[in-house]
């Protein structure tokens, strides 16, 4: 009898030791299965995101390289950045903050990948709402979006440039554009997807042609220039709305993308590729 209680007692003391054993090792076992299959996201969200988004955010998340899905030719990229620290860096980022957003950065993201954004190219993306994606799919991606924050991305400062009300003062700091570089900026800013290619009337898509622009911008709002006209446009898109678009009329509100005050004032010398863009539209000298 005394025999069989001492092995109990063993096999109870050995059960509790190895129960306390798994017991401490289970924090990291969670751990590295919940890093694994970050891991196995990330990678698919990799995959996911090259072939539904890049067209539009860029090959690295910057809005800076696009290509056309269909024909592989570089084109203008019309989605915000994404690589950027704007949206990612700390707890409530800064265009979480912009944009009231009360939650947290992972269903901020999730909710704008899955729902769109309503007056932009941003179209909806999640099948409950009409998009082709499936819900691990979205989660997919919105965990490859979140691997871009790294301490380096965010040790680098917030910047926005403050636009001053008009184009005469901005040519105050930037007195001098380049229509050549401003040739280029017209595509890599996504502005010749929607309106087309100066010299082909026909190529607007979206909004009104361009190729007139220099001759009709300062006939748009009585006393006003038509070099403030545009500035104003590109900075302000629904402060003027033309009213016939290629397609029909363009509503009371602009389908101008919204990202361009951010896109070009991110330094204190990318307000250059503005004034370099309306030279090459010939509203500049």
């Amino acid at each position: 009898m005394q025999v069989k209680i001492i092995i109990g007692t063993i096999a109870f003391m050995l059960t509790m030791i190895i129960l306390g054993f798994a017991a401490i090792r289970e924090p990291g076992r969670l751990e590295d299965f919940t890093l694994a299959r970050e891991g196995r996201q990330i990678e698919t969200g990799a995959r996911l995101y090259h072939n539904q988004c890049a067209t539009c955010h860029g090959v690295n998340g910057k809005a800076e390289e696009c290509y056309d899905a269909a024909t592989g030719e570089s084109i203008g990229c019309q989605g915000l950045p994404l690589n950027y620290n704007q949206l990612l860096c700390g707890d409530t980022s800064a265009r979480m903050s912009a944009l009231n957003w009360e939650g947290s950065k992972l269903a901020f993201i999730q909710a704008t990948v899955s729902s769109g954004r309503y007056g932009t190219a941003m179209p909806t993306w999640a099948q409950e709402y009409g998009g082709p994606l499936r819900t691990d799919e979205i989660s997919d991606i919105v965990q490859f979006v979140l691997n871009w924050e790294t301490e380096e991305l965010c040790s680098q400062p917030l910047f926005e440039y403050p636009w001053p009300e008009t184009i005469d003062e901005l040519l105050v700091t930037f007195p001098t554009g380049d229509a050549v570089r401003g040739e280029e900026l017209y595509t890599t800013y996504g502005c010749s997807g929607c309106h087309g290619n100066l010299d082909d009337s026909t190529s607007a898509t979206v909004g009104p042609w361009q190729g007139n622009l220099a001759e009709e911008a300062g006939t748009r709002v009585e006393g006003m220039s038509g070099a403030q006209y545009v500035y104003e446009s590109i900075l302000h898109p629904n402060n003027y709305v033309v009213e016939q678009c290629p397609n029909g009329p363009c509503g009371d509100s602009s389908s101008m993308p919204t990202n361009f005050p951010a896109r070009m004032g991110d330094s204190e010398t990318k307000p250059q590729d503005l004034v370099d863009i309306m030279t090459y539209l010939g509203l500049l000298p």
